[in-house]
């Protein structure tokens, strides 16, 4: 591979930078690694590319410990958000979004402030190597052109980042047409298990017999009524009551009266199925269909409720109804160790 001549005036050291950077925007950095070299170490700079393309920016340049650094390090951000934030923390979307949001903003800031820096120390250290294997300082030159970043190595990445567009917008065109497409099958509410309460059984009242009406008496065996005695002088005649006879149409009505029912039990256990639980009210229903398994699966009688609020619709989760106050305690108790919140309430 040909060296381009350089300047007669062009130190040892430029020189070796500008092998090392290969022939995009060397003239770019030459001045910023100068500036460190003055000072006697690498500071803090800006670099558009390495900030807004930072993967490709690293490749490119041929930093790959930095490279794998990087992906690590946003993945694991964004794994540890989305996977442990929601299942443990039951964060709502907005703050996922807010956390994933600080992740681009610090996987583009840090990148463009020390880009320079790391691309300094990186052809230092290949600048070192190359002048210790070679016996001129234009025999390291050489070698450092031959493993520079070169414009064919720009075009392929280029291509490659136009192929990973496409593919991207292709995937997300077909998975759009097939969420349109496919049928919308309804919501299931999971009825809440509750353990079935036995009713204390209530004897029911004896019913009393009713005792049949008195015959009316027959004129042929009434006997005949005495006179009254005489009350003695000087006390008055008391009035003698007259025997009262019950009319044909009430003994009838009386006889063909049904005797009464007996009083149906009731259940006491509908009036003590008066507590319940309250969980949590969430925005996402997502997040409270997790919720709402997560109980199912530790045995607890969990529902849920969708209500209308200011903002829009919530799902609430609740737990219950429980008999009395201690078994709503009780599941209380195994909520919050689930880390959920728990809040007994009377129905």
């Amino acid at each position: 591979m040909t060296v381009t001549p350089q300047p007669a005036s062009e130190t040892a050291t430029t020189a070796l930078y500008r092998a090392a950077l290969g022939p995009v925007n060397v003239g770019r950095y030459l001045p910023v690694f100068a500036r460190f070299d003055e000072a006697g170490q690498a500071g803090p700079g800006w670099n558009w590319a390495a900030a807004l393309l930072t993967l490709n920016w690293l490749v490119f340049r041929q930093l790959w410990g930095a490279a794998l650094v990087y992906v690590a390090a946003v993945e694991g951000l964004a794994l540890l958000v989305l996977g442990l934030g929601r299942e443990w923390l039951a964060m709502p979307s907005l703050a996922e979004w807010g956390f994933l949001g600080a992740i681009f903003v610090l996987s583009c800031l840090i990148p463009g402030v020390y880009g320079n820096a790391w691309l300094h120390a990186d052809a230092r250290r290949r600048m070192t190597r190359a002048v210790r294997e070679a016996s001129t300082v234009r025999e390291a030159c050489v070698a450092l052109a031959q493993r520079s970043s070169s414009r064919k190595r720009w075009w392929v990445l280029a291509v490659i980042n136009a192929v990973l567009a496409a593919a991207a917008l292709g995937a997300y065109w077909g998975l759009s047409r097939w969420v349109n497409e496919r049928p919308v099958l309804p919501t299931v509410v999971l009825p809440a298990v509750v353990a079935p309460v036995e009713p204390t059984p209530v004897p029911p009242a004896p019913a009393q017999a009713e005792e049949p009406p008195p015959a009316p008496p027959s004129p042929a065996a009434e006997p005949p009524a005495e006179p009254p005695a005489e009350p003695p002088p000087g006390q008055p005649a008391e009035p003698v009551p007259l025997p009262s006879t019950p009319s044909v149409e009430s003994s009838t009505t009386s006889s063909q009266r049904p005797p009464p029912a007996p009083a149906a039990p009731s259940s006491r256990a509908d009036a003590q199925q008066s507590f319940a639980i309250n969980v949590g009210l969430f925005a996402d229903a997502g997040n409270a269909d997790r919720v709402l398994t997560r109980l199912i699966d530790a045995g607890l009688p969990a529902f849920i409720q969708v209500v209308d609020a200011p903002t829009g619709q919530r799902t609430r989760v609740r737990v219950g109804p429980f008999a009395n106050r201690a078994l709503a305690d009780d599941a209380a108790v195994r909520i919050r160790a689930l880390g959920l919140d728990a809040v007994v309430f009377r129905q």
